[in-house]
């Protein structure tokens, strides 16, 4: 190679390199970014963002879990980590805006879709103790809550909810092996009104892991984003069609 065209194949290097850069690593701006890199074991995968939103005719609430109204959510990652340690419990304080926490700290369940009717007649065919206690403990049967108090007794150690668990796991133990996903059985969550300044651990009354009460974030956007390309039959899913996003 002549050295006179040195110079121009250092030149063309430099502005591919810069091209590169630039459609990779989109420039700072205060409204949603054009696409986002996001990087991961499979491969990195390049979310076009921009697009996703002119599709969706800039719904935000159709992918991030708020209002239709909010048009700076906090980011995907921000609420699934990729591992819900110490770390994370503590970024995730200091990083998202207050007004988000009540998406997952809730005040608590009501349990809205328990028909007692249904029970006697259809499951157990009128048998009392096939839920309550046998005479020798409950002479005749009674609410629950008459024992059990909501955070045990001296008398009673057994708190109402898990005497409740135990009893029903006996005969749907299907809905518990769901996990968090069989609570909708019988529960409704409630959302909090306001912003709560202190909100509960999920441990207090949630006995799973964390990762099974909040999909980490590969669970959250495979299910999420292949969730939407089946329902809309258009876009990657399925096993097969990993090297459609994740680039090697």
């Amino acid at each position: 190679m002549q050295r006179r065209y040195l110079p121009i194949f250092i030149l063309t290097g430099i502005l591919f390199a810069t091209a590169l850069i630039g459609y990779l690593v989109p420039a700072h701006s205060d409204g949603p970014p054009v696409r986002t890199l996001l990087e991961n074991k499979g491969g990195k995968v390049l979310f076009t963002h921009k697009a996703h939103i002119e599709l969706e005719e800039n719904n935000c609430a159709y992918c991030h879990h708020t209002s239709g109204n909010d048009q700076q959510p906090p980011r995907c990652a921000d609420c699934h980590a990729k591992k819900f340690d110490e770390a994370f419990v503590e970024r995730h304080q200091e990083e998202i805006d207050d007004k988000y926490c009540k998406t997952c700290h809730h005040p608590g369940a009501i349990i809205d879709k328990f028909s007692h009717q249904d029970h006697a007649e259809d499951y157990v065919e009128d048998d009392c103790e096939a839920c309550h206690h046998d005479p020798s403990v409950e002479p005749a049967p009674q609410a629950c809550s008459n024992c059990h108090e909501q955070e045990g007794s001296e008398k009673v150690p057994t708190n109402l909810r898990e005497a409740n668990h135990a009893r029903c796991a006996d005969c749907h133990d299907d809905m518990y092996k769901d996990g968090l996903k069989g609570c909708t059985n019988c529960h409704t969550r409630q959302m909090a009104k306001d912003e709560n300044p202190n909100p509960q651990a999920c441990s207090d009354c949630h006995t799973q892991p964390l990762d099974q009460l909040v999909p980490n974030t590969t669970a959250a956007f495979h299910g999420q984003c292949m969730g939407c390309h089946e329902e809309q039959g258009s876009g990657p899913f399925g096993d097969d069609a990993c090297y459609q996003c994740h680039m090697k």
